[in-house]
Parts: C-alpha cells; structure tokens; sequence
C-alpha cells in the first residue's frame, strides 16, 4: 500500500509538472509556441525571442521554444490552443492577456531604380501592383482588399524577386527588410528604398491564456523587461542585432 501511496504522490506530481512547471534547477522552464518569422523571430536568434528569453530569465524562469510551422502557428492562434505563444500584433490571438515587447513599423521596399511616382500615399495606390509577402500573411485579406496583387513566399526569397524585377514592392518591417538588404545584397544597400507610407505599426511580445499560471509568467515577463530597459541591456542588444544606424528605428513598448 506504501508503494502504491507514493507512486499515485509520483503521478500527481507530474502531472502538475506542464507546460508552466518543468524544473531546470530552481528555475521552473515555461514552455513558448512560436512560428518561424524571419528576420525579427526565428530559430537562429531572432531578437524577439532573444529579448522574451532574457526578460523570462531575469523574472526567475527558464524560456523552451518550440518553433511549429507557420502556416500550423497561424491555425493555432485562430484556434486558441496555445497555452504561452509569442507572435507579432497583427496575427489571431490579440485576445489574450500579453506583454508586448517590440515594434517596428510595417512598410514597403522597392528598386530606387523603379522608384514609384508618385510615391503612395494610402495603400490603395498600391492596386494593381504585385508586392511580395511571407507565405500565410495575414495581410493578404487587406491588400487583396486595396486591389493589390498579393506574391507569397518565403521570407529568403522576397528581397531576391524585388531584385530580379518579379515583384514591385515588399512588405515587411522597416528594420527586418533593411537588415535583410544587407545581408543578402553587401555593398548593394543604396540600389533599395522603403515608402514613407507605413500600413501599420507591427509589435510582438509574449501572450498567454487567462489563468494564475500564465499572469504570473507575464508578470515576470513585464518585470523582467523593464529590468533590460533600465541596466542597458536592450539597447545593447538592439545596437548588435540592427547596428547603430538601424536600432533607433525600434520602438520599444
């Protein structure tokens, strides 16, 4: 009976052990549902998921990320199945309690050598152009809408057929598709220029369900941040990831 006791005592502790309780030392690890969105969240490094790990780290948790494919990611959040995700401002999921990290503004790159005239003021001056975007965008629905010929595709590749001529424009963030540019073109950098006409401002942080368990990791999350904002942390780590030209274009929540 003594052995039965202390399995089912085993059992109740592993059960309680989820997504919110794996031990790692002292430090509970918090398990985070991501989709692969280059450059800013992605399995390499990307800053978002760099800044959410050291705010965790500093509230007293250990971040696991787990990337799924973002077309599965996007399904989940109109679903509401994720426990802890973290994904950008204009995704399903707005929701749910959160702390919002990040945030840049959403723009449109083009050849300065097929530079607009005039240059758009709205996006509907847009209709009728074909403008590259990630596969799966939710911002297909609104562009479609401003008659905009919508070009899907990985993220790699935008940049690459804005450069061969196959689309007018990309969307993206300003500092990814700038940091993109030099790291795809080097050297190329002038040949690429991004509209004043921004559609949007797109952040990113860290959302959870309602519940004690989640509250309590996003209040790590907050304090944790404000922590990286107060020593210098953040601002180092926006100068390495975007260098001194680009990091001021971040806002930072």
């Amino acid at each position: 009976m003594g052995k039965t006791l202390r399995a089912f005592a085993i059992l109740c502790v592993v059960c309680l052990v989820s997504v919110y309780g794996q031990p790692d030392g002292a430090r509970p690890v918090v398990r985070i549902y991501l989709g692969d969105q280059p450059p800013l969240i992605t399995e390499k490094g990307g800053i978002i998921n760099l800044v959410a790990a050291e705010a965790l780290r500093r509230g007293g948790y250990t971040a696991s990320f787990e990337f799924l494919p973002i077309g599965r990611m996007l399904k989940s959040l109109e679903q509401d199945s994720l426990d802890l995700y973290i994904t950008p401002t204009n995704t399903a999921g707005q929701h749910n309690p959160h702390v919002l990290f990040l945030a840049a503004k959403g723009v449109f790159f083009f050849l300065k050598s097929r530079s607009p005239r005039p240059l758009p003021s709205r996006i509907e001056d847009l209709a009728g152009k074909k403008v590259g975007t990630v596969t799966n965008s939710p911002l297909r629905a609104m562009f479609e809408k401003a008659g905009i010929i919508v070009d899907e595709g990985p993220f790699e590749t935008m940049f690459q057929k804005l450069a061969a001529g196959r689309v007018d424009f990309v969307t993206t963030a300003d500092v990814g598709g700038l940091l993109t540019i030099s790291r795809q073109f080097p050297g190329r950098e002038g040949e690429f220029d991004f509209t004043e006409l921004s559609y949007t401002t797109i952040g990113a942080g860290l959302y959870a369900k309602p519940g004690s368990e989640g509250e309590a990791v996003l209040e790590a999350a907050r304090k944790g941040f404000e922590s990286m904002k107060a020593d210098g942390t953040l601002a180092r780590m926006l100068k390495e990831a975007f260098g001194s030209e680009y990091s001021p274009r971040v806002f930072v929540y």
